[in-house]
């Protein structure tokens, strides 16, 4: 199974990044798993809102595989225990599934059309998280499920 994670610019906080790149490595030695940073456009041209989103969503497409199964980031998604998330991506390895791409937005969250081409909208609880926090969530609980399914004691229940 290949893994790839997009989101929008470089994470500039540097014990975020050091502390992500600890469980990437972990996660490499499990699956293949790809980072897609792409341009902060919210930097380079004068884009906002709308429009903004729109701009960010055609970067992400570039990057989406046609047959990967995508999972967008989204406060309004799917809350899942952690668990029940590595129940879901085994389901996912088992219906033969060789590429999960989450999708991580920027601070203005994501554009419509990504979420409505995802297979899966995730929602890593009801707080709010800054977009480098999430990534870094998400990829401890990528590693966290792989664990689980690899019975690797990491995650106590």
């Amino acid at each position: 199974m290949q893994i790839k994670i997009l989101w929008v610019g470089k994470t500039k906080n540097e014990s975020i990044r050091r502390l992500f790149d600890d469980y990437l490595s972990r996660v490499r030695h499990m699956v293949s798993c790809e980072i897609v940073e792409t341009r902060d456009l919210s930097k380079r041209r004068s884009l906002r809102g709308a429009e903004l989103l729109a701009s960010e969503a055609e970067e992400f497409r570039r990057f989406l595989g046609d047959n990967s199964r995508i999972v967008a980031l989204d406060e309004g998604g799917k809350e899942f225990s952690s668990a029940d998330f590595a129940r879901w991506f085994h389901a996912e390895q088992n219906r033969g599934s060789r590429e999960i791409d989450f999708v991580v937005g920027g601070p203005e969250g994501l554009d419509a059309s990504i979420t409505a081409r995802s297979h899966l909208t995730l929602s890593l609880g009801k707080m709010t998280w800054t977009h480098e926090m999430s990534r870094l969530l998400l990829i401890e609980q990528i590693y966290r499920t792989l664990g689980m399914l690899r019975n690797i004691p990491y995650h106590r229940a």
